[in-house]
């Protein structure tokens, strides 16, 4: 407990499942959390029911617009005068295609926007609130997709998850001399919420999830809870000469 005393966190797409999941254990470890997300009643009740146990708050917005993305961390630091961790986790599929034939312009755009777009927006104005401060991390979230060709992924969330990875390790070389750790967890298959477990079980064929399975020598699909806390590990001191890394937390599935 308390790996996380003191510090300012800022998770995006906090308002539930697995941003939720990594806020949480960061304020289990005495972070001061900051919940963002683009659904703001949601993320103003996630919030509170945090509070009730934690020191929370949230700052709603879209990690993908700029002028959003200035609003929030000017509001980050004239609340708590600081921000020690940021975590882009906001993305996904965004409920689009997966099939190169079905996917439109809007389709890729939306992905790109939010995965990608949206991890460089949040690093820039990170930076720039850290660099003169002592430093901190960014853990950036990217996916087995991004790693090796999946069969649960389309090729836009392919294209965009592998280019946070190589975004980061490029990052990580740029701003290593001002303290900043940037890192990321690539996630294998996790069953995250109700809507991933019904993109598992109900839009892949048996024969396809199979497929899955027996390519994850633990045998089992990873929680919310092994990704919250890699989380947690790339925030504290203990990661503290790691950068430019990637944690491939995915029972083994895809080993680079």
């Amino acid at each position: 407990m308390g790996r996380l005393k003191d510090k300012v966190a800022l998770i995006t797409g906090a308002a539930e499942g697995l941003g939720l999941e990594i806020a949480t254990h960061m304020a289990r470890e005495g972070a001061v959390v900051i919940l963002n997300d683009v659904r703001e009643e949601l993320v103003r009740q996630t919030a509170k029911e945090l509070q009730m146990e934690y020191e929370s708050d949230y700052v709603a917005g879209d990690v993908s617009n700029k002028h959003d993305v200035t609003k929030m961390f000017n509001q980050i630091i004239e609340r708590f005068g600081k921000i020690n961790i940021l975590v882009n986790n906001a993305g996904g599929s965004l409920h689009t295609p997966r099939v190169l034939e079905e996917i439109e312009e809007e389709h890729w755009d939306k992905v790109l926007n939010v995965n990608l777009k949206g991890t460089f927006l949040t690093s820039q104005a990170f930076v720039k609130h850290t660099k003169e401060n002592g430093g901190g991390k960014i853990i950036n979230m990217s996916s087995i997709g991004g790693r090796t060709a999946s069969l649960v992924t389309g090729v836009a969330y392919a294209a965009a998850k592998g280019g946070v990875i190589n975004f980061s390790r490029r990052l990580a070389k740029e701003v290593g001399e001002f303290g900043i750790n940037v890192n990321v967890i690539a996630p294998g298959l996790i069953i995250s919420g109700e809507r991933m477990r019904h993109l598992f079980y109900e839009e892949n064929s048996e024969e396809t999830r199979m497929q899955i399975f027996s390519e994850i020598p633990l045998q089992s699909l990873g929680t919310k809870e092994d990704i919250a806390n890699a989380a947690v590990f790339l925030a504290s001191d203990e990661s503290r000469y790691m950068t430019g890394a990637v944690l491939d937390v995915n029972g083994g599935r895809f080993m680079g």
